[in-house]
């Protein structure tokens, strides 16, 4: 009996004095191999998880810049993650109290786990500065936020991912977090935007860093500023794993990161966050080569059936305006935006003698988008901001002399949006067959990232066209021959449509490598080249009908390669497109026409036309069908594939 009731306590003793021993000893580098239990620890996926190394093996770049923010005990802490356990421990148990407890306080996330497995004994003691933090932060739930993607900005292209900590406290009866925290991971560009942005951001020209702010700043920033829409998704964690994910955003408040615009972004650096509070949380399905930041929704939502709760829509003021001006018949639409640009101007009136001729009802909801107009015109920077505030107040007294209601703000259901989780994979491989002016090929077709305008819409920019290192290899098994028929290095094309009040400007860019059929000087055939194709213009695209896209673009072509006539052409051209996708997206139907001139040491003229129809078989899964004429350098051909693509 003296045994059954000694045997424990002496247990527990021995295993005390075991850790206690282990840790002086790693302090003093006496201990080359750590005890089973720290052993078993060092390889936790959590303690991965807090190193960074849960995810992919860190790279030199990401070792350096953690090494420089001195985010690692041992010297060799981000191979060896038993050596940097030992280290950490000793650390935190250093003999030297304000060493240890600066520690402690710079590791909060570090410590709770050593401490929750029992690696160590001594207590955390106040911090300040952190417990000041968490006190502001106080008791939260966990949301994914996914702006969409704003085409005006390269660095905004791909959408954006953030992670909101709702206060529990504050939310009001609807339960929506009003004064959330955001953490989000940007890169620091200096104020670099454009095509630089985007070159430096795919070389790792950048440092990005990890940033705590207040929702309500990042949703005036994203929503009313640069007109995207947010999607919201609680995160399903539990109250342990929260604290955990909040004390690692603490430890890397000041670390800066290497920045990658397709692998090390917003997306990849929240996941290796989220590991920390869940393992594999942020691996659910696994991932493409490069990581787009609509990808972090999707792993999420496929890690578990309850990981992610119901999308919420956050509308932006220009999609709600769009909305309504939509419903309304043109005459008043009319009468709203030259009301909006009158008052915009200085030179129109709250009670314009046209606004005498309608009824009250028609007066007021004029007045009212009129009001919405002038202020989306101040958000824009379009008007001063000293100017715009007094002409709105003017709309508001002139809007509140008539006694009716507001009018009921459109549903959000009847937005007819697809969330983000809705849309392919951002990679492909597509197997394809077809002719080629009499000529039989298999294609291999692969493509890192992101979309192209015959895919499925859900989830994307209307209107938008990436594609990045898009390779297509074919092979003519009667020729036997293995051609490289295209590489895309990027090609962007943004072509929202004008919608009233807004009109953007529709642009595309392309460079990369094709394959042309050029007469052959050696059996007065034909032959393949590859020629370096850089290609570009500006336009305007149209919306006649829901899910009916048009557009038209005025550009610039430079072809270059030792098969043309002197080496080198380059001429203007006309690009057209309409395109059609059911509802749902299952299916979309697209043509093209480019007609141009291809000048060098003899001009000749390029016509291209082209159909493609594609069919959504599953969310991974869709078929291709089309054909393509061309005439061009004096030859003309036509072709035809079908294709099968299997997305990731």
């Amino acid at each position: 009996m003296l045994i059954r009731i000694l045997g424990p306590v002496l247990l527990a003793l021995f295993t005390l004095v075991t850790l206690e021993e282990t840790a002086i000893a790693a302090r003093t580098g006496e201990v080359s191999q750590p005890d089973a239990h720290l052993k078993t620890l060092s390889a936790h996926p959590v303690w991965s998880a807090l190193l960074h190394q849960s995810r992919r093996r860190i790279d030199r770049n990401t070792r350096g810049a953690l090494e420089e923010s001195q985010f690692f005990f041992h010297a060799d802490g981000a191979r060896e993650p038993e050596s940097e356990l030992l280290a950490t421990l000793a650390a935190f148990e250093s003999a030297e109290t304000a060493a240890a407890q600066n520690a402690r306080c710079a590791f909060p996330a570090r410590f709770a786990f050593l401490k929750e497995h029992r690696a160590t004994t001594v207590e955390r003691g106040p911090c300040p500065e952190l417990d000041a933090w968490r006190e502001i932060i106080g008791e939260v739930n966990l949301t994914v936020v996914f702006p969409e993607a704003f085409l005006g900005n390269p660095a905004s292209m791909f959408g954006h991912t953030l992670l909101r900590f709702d206060p529990v406290a504050t939310a009001n009866e609807t339960g929506e977090a009003l004064l959330g925290w955001t953490l989000d991971y940007t890169a620091d560009a200096g104020g670099q935007v454009g095509a630089v942005y985007m070159l430096r951001g795919l070389v790792g020209g950048y440092r990005g860093q990890f940033g705590v702010a207040p929702y309500y700043a990042k949703t005036k920033f994203y929503s009313d500023w640069q007109d995207r829409d947010i999607w919201e998704y609680p995160l399903d964690l539990r109250k342990e794993a929260l604290e955990r994910i909040l004390l690692h955003v603490w430890e890397m408040r000041d670390v800066s990161l290497p920045y990658y615009f397709f692998t090390q972004n917003c997306s990849e650096r929240l996941l290796e966050v989220l590991e920390v509070g869940g393992v594999s949380l942020g691996r659910g399905g696994g991932f493409p080569p490069m990581v787009a930041p609509v990808d972090t929704v999707r792993a999420l939502a496929q890690f578990g059936p309850n990981a992610l709760g119901a999308p919420k829509l956050r509308p932006s003021p220009a999609t709600r305006l769009q909305e309504a001006l939509r419903r309304i018949p043109a005459g008043m639409r009319a009468l709203a935006e030259g009301l909006a640009a009158g008052l915009a101007e200085g030179d129109a009136s709250p009670i314009d003698a046209r606004l005498r001729e309608v009824d009250d009802s028609t007066r007021a909801e004029i007045l009212t988008l009129a009001y919405d107009l002038l202020r989306h015109r101040a958000l824009a920077k379009l008007i001063p901001e000293d100017e715009a505030r007094p002409r709105s107040r003017d709309l508001l007294h002139a809007r509140s002399q008539i006694d009716l209601p507001p009018p009921t703000p459109t549903p959000i259901e009847n937005l007819e949006r697809h969330p983000p989780t809705d849309g392919h994979g951002t990679a492909r491989i597509e197997i394809a067959g077809g002719v080629q002016d009499r000529d039989a090929f298999v294609e291999l077709r692969i493509m890192p990232a992101y979309h192209t305008a015959l895919d499925a819409p859900a989830g994307f920019a209307e209107g938008g066209e990436i594609r990045f290192l898009d390779t297509q290899l074919r092979y003519f098994p009667e020729l036997n021959r293995v051609r490289l028929h295209e590489f895309t290095l990027l090609d962007v094309t943004t072509a929202s449509p004008w919608r009233a009040p807004f009109r953007p400007l529709a642009w595309h860019t392309e460079v990369g490598i094709r394959t042309r059929l050029l007469s052959s000087p050696r059996d007065n055939g034909l032959d393949t080249e590859g020629v370096f194709r850089g290609q570009g213009g500006i336009g305007a695209a149209f919306a006649p009908a829901r899910r009916l896209h048009f557009f038209a673009l005025g550009e610039i072509v430079v072809e270059a390669a030792s098969g043309l006539e002197g080496d080198f052409s380059i001429g203007p051209l006309l690009r057209t497109g309409l395109s059609y996708s059911s509802a749902g997206g299952r299916y979309t139907l697209r043509t093209q026409a480019i007609a141009g001139l291809l000048t060098g040491p003899r001009t000749s003229p390029w016509l291209e036309i082209e159909i493609d129809q594609r069919v959504t078989l599953t969310q991974k899964w869709s078929a291709t069908l089309g054909g393509r004429f061309e005439h061009a350098y004096d030859v003309g051909h036509f072709e035809g594939r079908v294709g099968f693509t299997r997305y990731f």
